[in-house]
């Protein structure tokens, strides 16, 4: 059984092999009840246990500062849309623009994007609104090491809205 007065590994292997398959067969896989049928996998739409937070409810600032870009080949069209949010300007809030349009680097951009430069997306949200844009629209882009920005938000104008005939000349 053993080779030349050898330690017998062909059995223990053997019956390690064996141990496999029978533990293999015998023993249910995880996820299953013990009737075989497979445990409810839950959905997406279940709700999760525990509490859950409080929706925070976004405030629209006093002032909002905006640096419009043209990320378009639409003449001018950084120019209207600077000129529209000036003009919406409420009791509520106030719409600055600190700079003069300029031209976005690396155009077109074929969806317009708003960038916050604050924490909180309030001012961008109120931009958005402004200009109709979904939020989805939102990007961050806060700076570092505690300085102040220079803009609240930029918007940087795509070709959606270079044919979106509220835009025109």
């Amino acid at each position: 059984m053993t080779a030349a007065g050898g330690f017998p590994w062909r059995w223990i292997i053997a019956s390690l092999a064996a141990s496999v398959v029978a533990v293999t067969i015998l023993v249910p896989p995880p996820g299953t009840r013990e009737d075989g049928t497979p445990d409810p996998v839950p959905e997406a739409t279940d709700p999760v246990p525990g509490p859950q937070p409080e929706p925070v409810a976004l405030t629209v600032p006093d002032t909002i500062r905006v640096l419009v870009l043209n990320g378009t080949f639409v003449d001018g069209l950084a120019g209207r849309t600077q000129m529209k949010l000036l003009r919406s300007s409420s009791d509520s809030t106030v719409i600055m623009a600190p700079f003069d349009p300029l031209d976005a680097e690396g155009k077109p951009f074929s969806e317009t994007i708003i960038v916050s430069h604050l924490e909180d997306l309030s001012s961008a949200a109120a931009v958005a609104g402004i200009l109709g844009l979904p939020e989805d629209r939102i990007v961050w882009e806060v700076p570092g090491g505690g300085q102040a920005p220079a803009v609240d938000v930029t918007v940087c104008l795509g070709s959606d809205l270079g044919e979106d005939p509220r835009f025109a000349d």
